[in-house]
């Protein structure tokens, strides 16, 4: 970067940039776009709990974006990178999603800034009822009024925490299991859960491809089948959207980037295998059949692309 270049836009700066231009098509009253830009509020939570011989200190978030409707809706991340700019960007877009598919929600969104691999399992419940209980007697875990649900670093194990945690606390709110979606099946939750996120991707790049101006102003071709994909982070999302994509359009899944680097092979990858391999090992390196860069650069046909595994856009190569 030069010493002129403008620094790049934290994440909640492009949310408001999206926003701003899309309500600038639109006729709205005089301050009802920045009322509906600002997050209504957000908690920050700083918690110990007692782990092997001494207290170690947690901070989590919960951003409310929008009250317009309740409850209001949105995942809770476990990330070292979890901060109060991320989630707040991230309520805004539950906001607009519900908004735009008319889903009667408003937008929130949580973190809690831990990696959830450091623990054990035991540890991580320890943690995640003390988090929940920050939360829940804030009523920023409640049926009718703010509904987590999992995200990066959670899934359907955090969620049964969470809502045994709440009926603990409320013993007698016979909705007391809705305080979180994404349980699992035997706990309350509904089949197809886990996989609709990936499922939702796979969805939306059908849709794309049956509108043949949208291929052509993309500078595409042709339908899903043989198509190449790169995917980014192979968790519940990433890994469901791979394995649709490929095993029932025909798409190609010639790289994955994943915290420990990238693997690349322009065939396509194995993902039932690759999935099995980091569940194994902790990460993609020496995943067989496929080069390995740890800094995420790969070539694919005749291009150089390079990946940045803790970041979500395409960058110039360094």
């Amino acid at each position: 970067m030069s010493a002129h270049a403008s620094p790049e836009p934290s994440f909640r700066d492009s949310v408001d940039i999206m926003f701003n231009r899309a309500v600038a098509l639109l006729d709205l009253p005089p301050g009802l776009a920045e009322k509906i830009r600002v997050c209504n509020a957000t908690y920050t939570v700083r918690f110990g709990v007692r782990l092997r011989g001494e207290i170690k200190t947690f901070t989590g978030y919960r951003a409310v974006h929008s009250e317009h409707m309740e409850p209001v809706k949105g995942g809770i991340r476990y990330a070292l990178g979890v901060n109060q700019d991320e989630v707040e960007a991230l309520a805004a877009l539950m906001t607009y999603k519900c908004a735009l598919v008319d889903a009667p929600y408003g937008g929130s969104k949580g973190g809690l800034r831990i990696d959830p691999l450091a623990y054990e399992e035991h540890e991580l419940e320890q943690i995640t009822r003390r988090f929940a209980y920050e939360l829940i007697k804030r009523d920023l875990i409640h049926p009718s009024q703010n509904v987590p649900a999992p995200d990066m670093g959670t899934g359907e194990r955090e969620m049964a925490w969470i809502a045994d945690q709440y009926q603990r606390m409320n013993t007698t709110d016979i909705n007391a299991r809705a305080c979180v979606t994404g349980k699992p099946v035997n706990s309350g939750g509904i089949e197809g859960r886990t996989e609709a996120t990936g499922r939702g991707v796979q969805y939306a790049l059908q849709e794309f491809f049956r509108h043949p101006e949208d291929i052509a102003a993309a500078g595409l071709s042709g339908t899903l089948d043989s198509k190449a994909i790169i995917v980014q982070g192979l968790g519940n999302v990433g890994y469901h959207a791979a394995k649709f994509l490929s095993e029932e359009d025909g798409a190609r899944i010639t790289a994955v980037i994943e915290r420990d680097g990238a693997v690349s092979n322009p065939v396509g990858l194995d993902i039932e295998a690759l999935k099995t391999w980091i569940a194994e090992t902790g990460g993609v390196k020496d995943f067989p059949g496929a080069s390995y860069t740890p800094d995420g650069i790969f070539s694919i046909g005749s291009g150089l692309r390079y990946f940045d595994p803790g970041r979500t856009r395409r960058c110039d190569p360094p």
